[in-house]
């Protein structure tokens, strides 16, 4: 079975091998969990190391801001950019909201322009960061899930293995924001800060990956200076 490495360290052992391409992954977490950096690592690495045209849809902070945050992990992502197997498009919510209420737009639109640019430059790898700034456009329960279906079937019939990011609320077990979410994708990574005494541990954990065999337990991972490191032989509470 063929799989897309992450190439992320001790993610792909907890994925044993990567991700299966095509596939819809949803990565979900609190603020500050760190989902920005690993679905950045994910493109990066994509475009960097394995060849793969790359694409990093930010609906949240502007490019700038993104390349700034991104280059304290050694992220060079102007440089990546140069080379023409990295994209970045996007910026401050705000803007796609006035650009939607402007034209009479909708969320169909926006997910036009994105397989406009997936085909045009060939994408392999996508990260949408994140999906909340999208549903929170729709009024109702089906509307958020029409629409989720229909970017992540966009995405799947152009051969795109995409990770897109919840943000889900402090303190709770959920696996998304709205609780349709996950039944969209194929499969979904949650991080979790745990509190311990006067301090937060980061787990992360393979909740669902259809057609793949994954780790079932909830593992340590730390940020540091080069991104998002996940120790797959350590487990957040221990065996039971």
């Amino acid at each position: 079975m063929i799989k897309i490495p992450t190439g992320i360290e001790g993610m792909d052992m907890m994925l044993k091998g990567g991700l299966l391409p095509g596939r819809n992954i949803l990565l979900s977490g609190p603020a500050g969990s760190g989902k920005s950096t690993i679905a950045m690592q994910f493109v990066y690495n994509g475009a960097q190391h394995y060849g793969e045209p790359s694409l990093y849809v930010t609906l949240e902070e502007s490019k700038e801001k993104l390349i700034e945050d991104m280059g304290k992990f050694g992220f060079d992502l102007k440089k990546a950019s140069a080379m023409g197997k990295f994209h970045i498009v996007g910026g401050p919510m705000a803007k796609v909201t006035h650009f939607m209420q402007k034209v009479d737009a909708d969320v169909l639109n926006l997910i036009g322009e994105i397989e406009e640019i997936v085909k045009s430059e060939g994408i392999k790898r996508v990260v949408i960061d994140s999906i909340n700034l999208l549903t929170m456009l729709m009024k109702t329960e089906r509307e958020k899930r029409e629409a989720l279906a229909a970017l992540a079937n966009m995405l799947s019939s152009l051969g795109c293995t995409t990770i897109l990011t919840s943000e889900t609320e402090e303190g709770t077990m959920k696996l998304s924001r709205y609780g349709v979410e996950e039944f969209i994708v194929d499969g979904v990574v949650v991080l979790y800060l745990v509190r311990q005494g006067s301090r937060f541990v980061p787990g992360i954990v393979v909740r669902k990956m259809r057609g793949s065999n994954h780790d079932k337990e909830i593992r340590v991972y730390k940020i540091t200076d080069k991104g998002v490191v996940v120790y797959p032989t350590e487990t957040m509470f221990g065996k039971i």
